[in-house]
């Protein structure tokens, strides 16, 4: 008997060799023993024409991990889901008893709309935090409908011009709220949007008391479905996130240090992993939002992690044959991997720091100096690697929360140019459907609300993302509906079914939840209402409207451009990097807050360069091209810190000895290196070289060596961060985008 794996190829003879056959889940596949030539019985072949589906799925199940690890997002959707449905049902159940004039249908649009509003703009957090949100939220939209049944009640038949200009200030009021928080800024967008409840609610009879009873009505509905029931705790899945990422890490680790990753599919295929992993963390990270007692692994620190490994995997592959073999074949070596391994995967101390007490390295025979140099560099990595391991940190700060403490008067806060475009931008369309006589201006207004941010790359990046995602969304509904007519029940659960995507992808990707809200609304419409097909294409033309106006008002209007931003937000963030390498004598204390300030000024960069982007290319708002290179700026500061400690205990150990030849002018020739890059950078002047610099450094490896292995070893590690600095830095010099936004380029 022997056995044989499968691989699901196009076409299969009917006896064939031995081939692999996997079923796409990682880890899983179809064993088979098999004496001979294999014969493809009915139900294997049944089996392998399922296989392309069941990777599909796979595929997308592990996608979709990557926009809402531990289905956070999807199980606030369902909760939005339960809510719509209990609301309406509600609403109209109280429409009969106390005999409402408004229709129990409509009175169930506004409850359902309400208690779906207040989750949308409620984000995934502690239950304490979403209790406070959603009360919140509920109070101020309710006090905005009853603002808008006493406005419908003293107009009755001319409320909706009356509202409709009314929508213009309450655009204003909503985004001039901005400035003010991230709770202000979201109720802000509430209001701006929800206002279109208040303009449909006028006609045909006036709410009165029912338009804020229902408000209230749809808070009570959210409140228990989000609040008092189950729900995934962010908490535990980003626990769950952080250990799959140290356990693949060490995984990797083992087979970097064992120089098993010779080939580069193997390489590119684990570095991928990584990648998605760190990714899922992020995503954990930003959904929980800040929080000082909750501590974890950074996705910073599991990209220098990645860092540190590939430096395991580059050194090892460096050595020599011989050198090589004894390395891994050795028994304290793979004890010491073993070890360092048990601690990325727990956060915990295994053993004493790896590295420092490196039998396997002084016991090999006959080392040249090469080998001698990546042999420390492994030294190096290893406890590079154990730091990170043990190191957790408070849950990353949101931008700008390392920024002044000085507090402004609210009124300085208030966004007025983002007031100004955005009312500006609501008022044409405004007037545009007068002249026109439009059938639903508010269509219109809609779109300028949601697409109008607070710069302009983000408001190009959203005009791109609705306008592609509506035309799609349309494009569907228009090829659908015809077939859903005819199973109204599948057409209401298929509707059911796509609420929950919604709220997934909202945050993460706004052109699918785009294309997912247009079909929705379309297929619910038509089966409510019987809205006849052919208006369908009228909400595209509307979409198309409301963002040429929000992008013109953003563009044309007091424009917020990012590119004066990311140039003073780099230059800013560079000489603070430089000054923190030139500054000397810092207390402990000192140190960590300045640490803080590199990395908030890092945050601060690479979204103010994401938006950079967005506007210089449209289209980048569907690409993740510049991921790495916004790692690197994340990292800058990360490299800076290490030097400096480096530097610092190679510059305390040498002042305790006399070394022939002296140590002292080769230091302040790397010192000198590294100031000269980083005026190079800010002068806008290509890379520096110093020519033989490193071979000299590696020189004097032997007699730093003999003072001690942690002097020789911080040698070492000095030269590694001096690369890495250079290598950051000159990345930034490369990428057009960003040499354009830094002025590298001029």
């Amino acid at each position: 008997m022997r056995a044989a794996f499968f691989v699901c190829l196009p076409s299969l003879y009917e006896e064939c060799l031995p081939v692999a056959f996997c079923t796409g889940f990682p880890g899983q596949c179809v064993l088979v023993l098999h004496p001979g030539p294999l014969a493809i019985d009915g139900r294997v072949q049944g089996l392998l024409q399922v296989m392309p589906t069941l990777q599909l799925i796979a595929r997308s199940l592990t996608g979709l991990g990557r926009y809402d690890p531990g289905a956070l997002r999807l199980m606030r959707g369902i909760d939005m889901t339960l809510t719509i449905v209990a609301a309406s049902l509600l609403a109209m159940q109280l429409a009969r008893p106390f005999q409402s004039p408004v229709s129990g249908f409509d009175l169930a649009v506004l409850a359902a709309g309400a208690g779906a509003g207040i989750l949308v703009f409620t984000p995934v957090s502690t239950r304490r935090q979403e209790t406070s949100d959603i009360f919140w939220l509920g109070v101020i939209l309710t006090v905005s409908f009853a603002i808008g049944a006493v406005i419908i009640t003293l107009f009755q038949e001319t409320a909706i011009p009356v509202l409709q200009v009314l929508w213009i200030g309450v655009i204003a009021v909503g985004f001039g709220m901005d400035g003010l928080g991230p709770f202000w800024l979201r109720a802000g967008r509430m209001l701006a949007i929800f206002w279109i409840f208040v303009v449909v609610a006028s006609q045909p009879v006036a709410p009165g008391i029912w338009l804020p009873a229902m408000g209230a009505l749809g808070t009570a509905v959210a409140f228990f479905f989000r609040i008092c029931l189950w729900r995934p705790s962010p908490t535990k899945t980003l626990m769950r996130v952080e250990k799959t990422n140290r356990k693949v890490i060490a995984e990797y680790l083992q087979l970097a240090a064992l120089g098993s990753l010779n080939s580069a599919g193997l390489r590119k295929k684990n570095l991928a992993r990584l990648a998605v992993l760190r990714t899922e963390l992020e995503t954990c990270i930003q959904l929980i939002g800040p929080k000082n007692d909750l501590r974890a692994l950074s996705p910073e620190a599991a990209a220098m992690m990645q860092l540190a490994l590939e430096v395991v995997r580059e050194a090892v592959s460096a050595l020599s044959d011989q050198c090589r073999a004894q390395l891994t074949e050795g028994t304290s070596y793979r004890d010491t991997v073993r070890d360092l391994m048990g601690t990325l995967e727990t956060g915990e101390q295994v053993t004493a720091k790896p590295g420092l007490d490196n039998v396997w390295s002084r016991s090999l025979a006959d080392v040249s100096t090469d080998d001698q140099f990546h042999l420390l560099r492994i030294v190096q990595a290893f406890q590079r690697l154990w730091q990170l391991s043990r190191s957790t940190e408070n849950i990353r700060p949101g931008p700008n929360a390392a920024g002044s403490s000085v507090q402004s008067r609210w009124w300085r806060k208030i966004s007025w140019e983002l007031a100004l475009q955005a009312s500006a931008a609501a008022a044409t369309c405004y007037g545009l459907g007068v002249y026109f006589n439009l059938s639903h201006v508010y269509w219109i207004t809609v779109t300028v609300v949601v697409v109008m941010c607070a710069s302009l790359g983000a408001t190009v990046k959203k005009t791109v993302s609705r306008t592609v995602g509506t035309a799609i969304g349309v494009s569907i509904a228009l090829a659908v509906e015809p077939v859903l007519a005819q199973f109204p029940e599948i057409r209401l659960v298929l509707i059911i079914l796509l609420l929950p995507p919604i709220v997934v992808f909202l945050e993460r990707n706004y052109g699918i939840a785009s294309g997912i809200i247009s079909f929705v609304v379309l297929i619910g419409l038509q089966a409510l209402t019987g809205m006849p097909v052919a208006q369908f294409w009228p909400r595209l033309y509307d979409t198309l409207i409301g963002a040429a106006a929000g992008l013109a008002a953003a563009r044309l209007l007091l424009p917020r451009k990012s590119a004066e931003n990311v140039h003073a937000l780099a230059v800013d963030y560079i000489t603070a990097c430089y000054k923190y390498l030139k500054v000397e004598n810092r207390t402990e204390a000192e140190q960590k807050k300045e640490y803080a300030k590199l990395k908030s000024a890092a945050n601060n960069l690479v979204s103010a360069a994401q938006d950079y982007r967005v506007e210089q290319s449209p289209w980048a708002s569907f690409a993740n091209s510049s991921d790495e290179l916004d790692i690197m700026v994340l990292v800058l500061a990360d490299y800076v810190v290490l030097y400096r400690q480096s530097r610092m205990t190679v510059v305390a150990e040498t002042a305790k000895y006399d070394f022939e030849p002296p140590l002292s002018p080769i230091i302040a020739k790397m010192d000198k290196r590294m100031h000269d890059e980083f005026e190079a950078v800010l002068d806008g002047r290509e890379k520096q070289t110093v020519p033989g610099l490193v071979e000299e450094w590696k020189s004097m490896i032997p007699v730093a060596g003999g003072r001690g292995e942690q002097l020789m070893t911080d040698w070492v590690a000095m030269l590694y961060y001096v690369r890495k600095l250079t290598t950051c830095l000159d990345g930034l010099r490369r990428d057009p985008k960003w040499a354009a936004a830094l002025a590298l380029d001029r």
